[in-house]
């Protein structure tokens, strides 16, 4: 039998159930409001848990039928799906510490709910987790799927260029102030959020563009990167920088493992950084009628040395094009790879390094914009330095009951709330979340369920970058886990943008598993 033919005898209706749900999710869910911003959280959390709902709940009851139907046992899905991998065990630990957590807090309700927070409560984790062992158990490769994606998230991004320069074809900014106008756009919500969406696209159409053969995908691709690109440089948040970083460098090591992904990824990079003087060139026909970019991101819009890293990628694609069979014939990726590690690892040394001198030793220099990056006091990152520092005082405050398991999911407003006064002075009346998922979980979760939460992430992705040898879709998902890992350093979690990050998790352990493996061309 041809693996075609096996594979078409193979999908089934859990598999057909799985790729709708994720075509909506990937489709409406973004796009998704009912009164523009000002119940964009609840409306996207309300139908998240909606369609997750269905999905579980319709794929038990398939299962079930066949169970029961003696005729259908060859679409039962062998033993291997009961069995657990390590992700499965991390990411039920978290589950049960939350639980555990949840029962301990003085906040049993709004720990269950999420309500004092940002919805992230123990209702919001169980379904992350029912919709974790549904995927990963039934997702089955379509491309459609990922073509559904790159067209919703291209409307999202293309909605965050236009009101970048006061552009509103929906009506989404009517009636709301200054404020309002400049921090909020498209149909995701502040630019933060915005931010944590685009680290989460971008990495998919980079990964599509270097794996795939087929000439209208990597056109799709190939337009994606120019969505998300300028979607992400429009979000005009710090935070996607270090989302960008992060995957880039770990996409160029792991790249560098064959030849033609290791020339087609700079040629992604090079659309990439052009991406960014198309967005001047509309800027000009505008007149420059636009918010004003960060200046992290002027230099990238507006800065004539922008050109260089255009110059250079597309300087190496083409050498490597026209000199491909001479230099593959000499190509050695142990040695790249070698070099290329030490260069990043060198990289991201120098940027501690700084950071830790000028917020320890040097509190004097005058470091201009970059102030904000590399010298942390209570102003730091929009006055995250304030949250971070005085967040992290309670935690050490609690007893050895609370450190383990925190104080409830999603209750920092609780924790916190003693500091609202001295929040004031930074115009903020009061928050309900430490602006860093890791301290986030650690204070509301405890050490064990930031533990259990770690784990999750690093076994997931060693699984994926291992398994990549053999089944190369698992690029498409593994580097936008990495990227929003790294963002939400100094992001939050939200049922927004982190319902997709879940997702694609639970679709990398998808192929990861050895009886659900799809290698299947792109």
């Amino acid at each position: 039998m041809s693996q075609a033919i096996k594979n078409k005898s193979n999908y089934n209706v859990r598999n057909s159930l799985v790729n709708y749900y994720l075509l909506i999710m990937f489709t409406l869910f973004p796009i998704f409001l009912t009164d523009s911003y000002a119940h964009a959280r609840t409306n996207k959390y309300v139908l998240y848990i909606f369609l997750s709902g269905i999905l579980i709940i319709s794929t038990l009851c398939v299962s079930l039928s066949y169970i029961n139907d003696k005729n259908n046992v060859s679409n039962i899905e062998g033993s291997s799906s009961f069995k657990l991998s390590v992700p499965d065990i991390c990411f039920l630990l978290f589950f049960v510490f939350a639980l555990i957590s949840t029962l301990t807090s003085e906040h049993k309700l709004d720990s269950l709910t999420g309500n004092a927070g940002r919805n992230n409560g123990l209702i919001l984790l169980l379904i992350y987790l029912l919709i974790y062992f549904t995927l990963s158990r039934f997702y089955y490769y379509k491309e459609y799927v990922i073509i559904s994606y790159i067209v919703g998230s291209s409307i999202v991004a293309l909605l965050s260029v236009l009101h970048f320069f006061y552009i509103d074809p929906l009506g989404l900014l009517d009636g709301y102030g200054a404020d309002v106008v400049e921090n909020f756009a498209s149909t995701i919500g502040n630019k933060n959020t915005i931010a944590s969406f685009m680290c989460l696209f971008l990495p998919v159409t980079i990964a599509l563009f270097v794996i795939c053969t087929k000439r209208y995908l990597k056109i799709t691709a190939g337009f994606g990167i120019f969505f998300a690109y300028t979607g992400l440089l429009t979000a005009n948040s710090s935070s996607a920088l270090i989302g960008l970083a992060t995957f880039s460098c770990v996409m160029l090591i792991v790249f560098i493992r064959k030849f033609d992904y290791l020339r087609l990824y700079f040629f992604a990079l090079f659309i990439m950084f052009s991406s960014a003087k198309i967005l001047r060139l509309f800027s000009l026909i505008l007149r420059d009628n636009s918010k004003t970019f960060d200046s992290i991101y002027k230099p990238l819009v507006y800065g004539k040395y922008a050109y260089l890293p255009i110059i250079l990628c597309l300087a190496i694609y083409l050498i490597m094009t026209l000199f491909k069979e001479k230099i593959e014939s000499h190509y050695k990726t142990k040695p790249l790879r070698i070099i290329f590690i030490s260069l990043t690892a060198l990289l991201f040394s120098a940027l501690l390094f700084a950071f830790i001198y000028f917020s320890v030793f040097d509190l004097k220099t005058d470091l201009g914009s970059f102030e904000k990056l590399f010298r942390f006091n209570e102003g730091w990152g929009t006055h995250r330095g304030f949250m971070w520092i005085y967040g992290m005082k309670e935690y050490g405050s609690f007893d050895i009951v609370h450190k383990l398991l925190g104080s409830g999911p999603d209750t920092f407003y609780y924790v916190f709330e003693p500091y609202f006064n001295g929040l004031s002075h930074f115009g903020d009346a009061s928050t309900d979340c430490i602006h860093n998922e890791y301290l986030n979980y650690l204070v509301t979760q405890g050490l064990l369920g930031l533990l259990s939460y770690i784990a999750l992430l690093v076994t997931v992705t060693v699984r994926s970058i291992k398994n990549s040898r053999k089944n190369p879709i698992i690029f498409l998902f593994i580097f936008s886990v990495i990227s929003y890992a790294a963002q939400s350093v100094v992001n939050l979690y939200q049922p927004i943008t982190t319902p997709i990050f879940f997702i694609f998790i639970s679709l990398c352990e998808a192929l990861n598993r050895s009886d659900t493996k799809r290698v299947l061309s792109v």
